[in-house]
């Protein structure tokens, strides 16, 4: 009955009425599409096979409105039993009864004849049961149609069947990816296909691709040039001996103007094609769509949930549209993650930026690579701000990257970049950027435990991956297991020809007090990088560090001075200063001359004027936190001031917050308030550097006239195992920790103690200077005595 009152309404209606109708249920009917599309997903071809029928189905309605346009409906009434009709009452048998005399009289006379067939008429064909009955019935095949193919896709039978479903391929099991061939003049569009491609891909929740570290480490097991281009056949040698099932690849064509773009996922053991799809573009201006569309088509038939498909977005809103600019951070991910080469890879991601000021993945990478190489620190935050501003460009999984590293690096707040962290975590969690970098919050917060798992589970993702590897080896030495730090070293031997991993074990031997081996392994590294200017100012500081702790204070300065050179080479400017400092430290703690470190703040000052210096890349607190101690607090005073002033709180981050509270505990500290210079102190005793609030909070304690609490500061700072101590610390403080620790352990009595102190003071100073001759002479003697004293053996 509401088909009929349907039926009967549309005829009374007008094709202007009709029209309107029409465009309402095909409004209806694709908002009814988004909603599947979101909650359980809608097969590609859905959409369009629905647009092809309303569009057959309009003419149709269109002429039906007009032929029967005044035509009583074509539903005679119906009278049933017991109703009264037209010819009268029913009979009593239920039925109506028929008045002979009514008849006709030829009805009555003749018997019935078979009438003529009569002719059909365009008003007998395009009625509105038959357009709307045959709108509905292609409707419901459609409808019948995507069930099937859902069931069939789900339950993994036929050519609708995903390879996941069927079993083939593993939910989220990781993948090759070749770089596309093509035509020596498409090379490297073709490389910015793959790299468009990838990075489509690490949308997905079930397809994961393994990154071109994890490749290049594989090609250098396979004695072959990690950076060697990655065709189809080396790509299924590589899965093959790294047991991996399954390569995807693809091929670029040029077609007159247009691009044909294919990609397939391919059994490495075989060679046998699992899937093959292909896609268009008119022009390079639509590459970008098209690597899009490819990347679904490839995702929907190995099997992700097509709800999921159709929520991700487009690679060029999480990319860029701007196909040159997708070019060079294309190239700038090869030269950082398998060339060796972050500076030109720097280089090319502010070239990409430059092209699209709203590509936030670009502006990412490049925040955490000028993070990586030391740069300074006001491009850093703004490469990470632009990236988090733009956050509503990237994929899910760059979102919490980006925030996580905002939150980290630009604000300091550790908590909300776990968060991020976290969120991502609980979606993918074989992510193991999220599980390292997380990691690195947890030894920010000085919990290596938990750190070691993160480490441990991220390696475990990516064998080929150096930093969660380096990170091992810190949380290690952190723990104070020096063994099991350098047993890694054999246990990984396909990442310690990385020259960070090189780095890290080095200082594994410095934090183990083996100077030699640390000096040895550095030089080696020096020269084997003497075209890099990165690695020839962080060896020339690190070898620094190792000869001041030594008491080689001349050779000492030249590192540092090399250093500086060469930071200034490349307008690091605060790292210069940084370095001058720790020249000025030597002079404070080593010599104990504070005129001369304050000559030689004054020197670094005027040669390196602060107000040319970004106020974000001025070591403010760094140069306050040292005028103070050498007894001007009033000059350090000025400094925090200024800093303050001139940066936003919010952008100063945790490392400058913690040298901001050290620099206010040295000025309580010059002024005589020792209970505020402790407290401070301690204030600042958080972060990476375990030991860098520790000199001064012995200083602090001893000024305060409480002796035990300053050996304890003392003794902590000797035991204190940290892969960086050298670089940060000992250089000038682990000499003098010794000696006080003797001075004040004699003092107390403990004169076994106190000499064994003095023993490694001479031990460690063995090959000193000669300005520090007297030192040592005197350190051995007393020494000597207080053994002697005690009763015991040196």
């Amino acid at each position: 009955m509401a088909l009929k009152t349907l039926i009967n309404e549309l005829h009374r209606r007008s094709i202007w009425q009709v029209l309107a109708g029409y465009a309402i249920f095909a409004w209806l009917l694709f908002e009814t599409f988004e909603v599947l599309r979101t909650a359980v997903g809608l097969p590609d071809w859905v959409e369009p096979t629905a647009a092809v029928l309303l569009i057959i189905i309009l003419p149709a309605l269109l002429a039906t409105a007009s032929i029967q346009k005044g035509k009583p409906a074509p539903w005679p009434r119906v009278v049933f039993d017991g109703e009264a009709g037209d010819e009268g009452a029913p009979a009593a048998g239920g039925r109506p009864s028929r008045d002979p005399s009514r008849e006709p009289v030829a009805a009555r006379a003749e018997p019935a004849q078979t009438p003529l067939r009569p002719r059909r008429t365009a008003r007998d064909v395009f009625t509105w049961r038959n357009t709307v009955a045959a709108g509905v019935g292609a409707f419901a095949i459609l409808a019948l149609a995507t069930a099937v193919y859902m069931i069939l896709r789900t339950a993994g039978i036929g050519p609708a069947g995903t390879l996941v479903a069927q079993g083939t391929l593993d939910e989220r099991e990781r993948l090759i990816l070749a770089d596309f061939s093509s035509p020596e003049d498409l090379r490297e569009l073709a490389r910015t296909i793959t790299e468009g491609l990838r990075l489509d891909l690490a949308q997905s929740p079930v397809v994961r691709i393994h990154q071109q570290r994890y490749v290049s480490a594989a090609l250098d097991r396979m004695e072959l040039e990690p950076d060697a281009r990655l065709e189809m056949e080396l790509a299924r040698e590589v899965a093959v001996r790294e047991a991996i099932r399954g390569v995807i690849g693809g091929e670029l064509r040029q077609v007159g103007s247009s691009y044909v773009i294919t990609a397939q996922v391919v059994d490495a053991s075989d060679g046998s094609v699992l899937a093959s799809r292909r896609v268009t573009a008119r022009d390079e201006d639509d590459i970008v769509k098209a690597v899009d569309e490819l990347s679904k088509k490839l995702r929907e038939r190995i099997g992700e949930p097509l709800a999921s498909i159709g929520r991700a977005d487009a690679l060029e809103r999480v990319t860029t549209p701007n196909l040159e600019a997708l070019r060079k951070y294309s190239s700038a991910v090869r030269a950082i993650d398998v060339e060796g080469a972050p500076d030109r890879g720097i280089a090319l991601l502010e070239e990409a930026v430059a092209l699209d000021s709203t590509f936030a993945m670009a502006w990412r990478k490049l925040g955490v690579a000028l993070g990586n190489r030391g740069e300074e620190r006001v491009r850093i935050v703004e490469a990470l701000t632009q990236a988090y501003a733009n956050r509503d460009r990237l994929s899910a999984r760059e979102r919490d990257l980006a925030t996580a590293a905002y939150e980290t690096n630009v604000t300091g707040d550790l908590q909300a970049a776990m968060a991020a962290y976290e969120a991502l975590l609980e979606r993918e969690p074989d992510e193991d950027v999220a599980l390292n970098n997380l990691g690195d919050l947890h030894i920010r917060l000085r919990e290596p435990e938990v750190a070691w798992e993160l480490f441990e589970r991220a390696l475990g993702i990516d064998t080929a991956d150096a930093i969660p590897f380096m990170n091992l080896v810190l949380t290690r030495t952190h723990l104070g297991e020096y063994d099991a730090a350098a047993a890694l070293e054999r246990e990984y031997p396909w990442l310690v020809h990385d020259p960070t991993v090189r780095e890290h074990f080095a200082q594994v031997w410095a934090a183990r007090g083996e100077y030699d081996e640390a000096e040895t392994r550095l030089r080696e590294l020096r020269d084997d990088e003497v075209a890099s200017p990165f690695w020839q100012r962080l060896t020339s500081a690190e070898l620094g560090g190792i000869a001041a702790t030594r008491g080689r204070l001349a050779e000492a300065e030249r590192g540092y001075r090399e250093a500086m050179v060469a930071a200034e080479g490349r307008g690091l400017r605060r790292q210069a200063l940084i370095y001058a400092i720790q020249i000025a430290r030597l002079d404070l703690w080593v010599r104990r001359d504070p005129v001369a470190a304050i000559a030689a703040l004054d020197e670094t000052i005027r040669t390196h004027p602060l107000e040319e210096i970004e106020p974000l890349d001025r070591p403010a607190p760094e140069l306050a936190e040292l005028f103070a101690l050498a007894g001007e607090p009033g000059r350090a005073e000025a400094l925090v001031s200024a800093y303050e002033a001139e940066v936003d709180e919010t952008l100063r981050g945790l490392e400058q917050r913690i040298a901001l509270e050290r620099a206010r505990g040295a000025i309580a500290l010059a002024r005589g308030e020792t209970a505020r210079a402790v407290e401070r102190t301690r204030a600042s005793d958080q972060g990476t550097c375990l030991t860098c609030a520790l000199p001064q909070l012995a200083e602090a304690f001893e000024r305060a006239g409480q002796a035990d609490s300053a050996i304890a500061a003392y003794e902590r700072y000797v035991e204190t195992p940290y892969l960086w101590r050298t670089r940060d610390t000992d250089g000038w403080f682990l000499a003098r920790a010794h000696e006080r620790l003797g001075t004040l352990y004699a003092a107390r009595g403990d004169s076994a103690e106190g000499g064994r102190q003095l023993a490694r003071l001479a031990s460690l100073w063995a090959d000193a200077d000669e300005e520090l001759a007297p030192r040592v002479a005197e350190a051995r003697r007393r020494a000597s005595e207080l053994v002697a004293g005690s009763g015991g053996m040196m």
